[in-house]
């Protein structure tokens, strides 16, 4: 099975617990992320890739009321979750719509800024949603990245790879009821690239004047560039 299916395929198996793990596993960090990273984005029409249950997208949304915001993803069941998350929140600047982050359907230099959390690892081709995610923006606009990171910190390190190999597996199985997904989270952030390298792709992509803020020692970082 291709790794985009393979992922589309575990999404859909969690996401009715999705929301409830990242706050957990996260303990209760994964807002203060969001909102950090949403808050880096310009006002305007966003575009919030990977989008999942539309989290990002909210938060979005609290920082800039007067922002549209699309929230795309390639997996239906995470919409459905995105769509009644807004529809229960009474949000009426977001909206929902079925897309590949690397093949994004909407033309070139439509948006103001762009962003994607935690899902950037996910896809099959990095550098080439990143640089549809640079195409879509206009000219001066700017991408956020929010992912996963490796604490630059010996001793913290080990504990997190303690925490991230031995434990979130566990509890993530214990409440979805399926082992894989949290097998794979790890994994693919381990095998992620370092923040020199993932700086690389980002300017190999189009992007330029890019920076990154490490959070949570760095256990997670934000990537901004400008088209």
């Amino acid at each position: 099975m291709q790794k985009k299916e393979y992922i589309k395929k575990m999404f859909a198996g969690i996401s009715y617990r999705y929301d409830l793990l990242n706050y957990l596993l996260s303990l209760g960090q994964d807002r203060y992320w969001r909102r950090f990273a949403a808050d880096k984005l310009p006002s305007g029409l966003i575009l919030d890739i990977c989008s999942g249950t539309g989290d990002v997208a909210v938060e979005v949304s609290k920082v800039s009321n007067k922002s549209q915001i699309i929230a795309a993803d390639f997996c239906e069941e995470m919409l459905k979750l995105c769509a009644q998350k807004i529809k229960d929140k009474n949000i009426k600047n977001i909206y929902c719509i079925q897309n590949d982050a690397e093949n994004l359907s909407f033309k070139d230099e439509t948006f103001n800024g762009a962003i994607v959390a935690f899902g950037i690892r996910n896809v099959s081709d990095i550098k080439k949603a990143l640089t549809e995610m640079n195409r879509v923006i206009k000219i001066g606009g700017e991408v956020v990245v929010l992912e996963f990171s490796q604490p630059e910190n010996p001793i913290l390190r080990s504990i997190y790879y303690f925490y991230f190999k031995k434990i979130l597996p566990v509890i993530g199985a214990l409440i979805s009821k399926r082992t894989g997904p949290y097998s794979y989270l790890p994994s693919s952030v381990m095998a992620f690239p370092k923040r020199s390298e993932f700086v690389e792709i980002m300017k190999e992509s189009g992007m330029k004047n890019i920076g990154f803020y490490c959070l949570t020692f760095g256990i997670v970082t934000v990537y901004t560039g400008i088209k």
